[in-house]
């Protein structure tokens, strides 16, 4: 119901602004990953909700303020909805992700980072939300060695 609501609030910000969803090239991210992983879950729950809505974790504050700036309240009005229910989302694939993998005797993560390899199309891009992304149960070592352009923390190393 969640998922529905944010695809609903996004598509009235777009035709308010003469667009629509699907006119830009970002939003065939989602349907991509869904077509890579038509037939392996843990890949989907690898790459949809621990990839890119925990994405939208990173980027949505900065989102946000462009549009405060900007005083278009209706997207400011969305995203924060969408940004106020993304980490259970992420939470939800996370704890399924790592059930999975218990249940099945896996390691959970040098299976993300593979399965994050196979099906996600590019680097994780710094920077991270860690205190969201923590929230939501994704541990810094799960996404850093998937990162390309910054070092990890040092902790990390």
């Amino acid at each position: 119901d969640e998922e529905s609501k944010h695809f609903n609030l996004m598509c009235d910000c777009l035709e308010a602004h003469g667009s629509f969803y699907g006119a830009m090239p970002a939003h065939a991210g989602m349907w991509r990953a869904a077509q890579d992983t038509q037939s392996d879950f843990l890949g989907r729950l690898a790459v949809v909700p621990m990839v890119l809505e925990a994405r939208g974790l990173d980027v949505t504050p900065g989102m946000i303020r462009i549009f405060e700036n900007a005083k278009d309240t209706q997207v400011v009005a969305a995203l924060n909805v969408i940004y106020a229910e993304e980490v259970a989302h992420v939470a939800y694939g996370s704890k399924w992700f790592h059930f999975l993998c218990g249940r099945d005797n896996l390691d959970p993560k040098p299976l993300f980072h593979g399965l994050v390899r196979q099906y996600f199309h590019g680097p994780l891009k710094p920077p991270f939300n860690e205190e969201k992304r923590a929230e939501a149960g994704i541990a810094p070592d799960f996404y850093w060695p998937l990162a390309d352009e910054m070092p990890p923390p040092p902790a990390m190393r």
